[in-house]
């Protein structure tokens, strides 16, 4: 029996493999190994989970240690350990808010920059293996949806964080 417009909009009574979410999962999951064997040919020096606090960090400049985690998805104690790891390293450095003392703002050195360019170039290579095969009228018609999805996602998180502090 086809599936009626409105389909969508009611329970499944079986899950789908395929769905947005199952698909969205998947492809984080396939995306992450392959980053990860990438960085590996690449011979970054540092873990995969250190190289995704680099990267994070380059997209989002100096930021709290706590914020930092948040957009990782990741427990602050988590994010700790690699931030210790990477300040040993010489690639990060912490500081005390200046508008509150207990809090840390992380910085990248410019030692970061030599790892960032290997580590993009590991990341031009994943990209390069999960478009094969698509037009790039494919690629930006699935960026723009991404983008949006992403932007409802968000609008309904902060909506929801504001609705608990109240």
């Amino acid at each position: 029996m086809p599936a009626s417009p409105d389909s969508h909009n009611t329970a499944p009574s079986v899950i789908d493999p395929d769905s947005l979410g199952f698909l969205i999962s998947d492809m984080a999951r396939l995306m992450r190994a392959t980053f990860e064997r990438e960085i590996e040919k690449a011979r970054v020096p540092i873990t995969t989970s250190e190289a995704r606090v680099l990267v994070h960090m380059a997209r989002c400049g100096a930021t709290r240690q706590n914020v930092l985690a948040d957009t990782l998805g990741l427990a602050p104690m988590s994010v700790t350990g690699f931030l210790d790891s990477l300040e040993k390293a010489g690639l990060v450095v912490r500081t005390a808010d200046p508008a509150d003392r207990r809090a840390k703002i992380v910085t990248l050195t410019d030692a970061a920059q030599e790892l960032l360019d290997r580590i993009a170039i590991a990341g031009q290579q994943v990209r390069k293996l999960a478009q094969a095969g698509l037009t790039d009228d494919q690629v930006d018609a699935f960026k723009s949806a991404a983008l949006a999805i992403r932007a409802n996602l968000a609008t309904e998180r902060t909506a929801s964080r504001t609705e608990a502090a109240s």
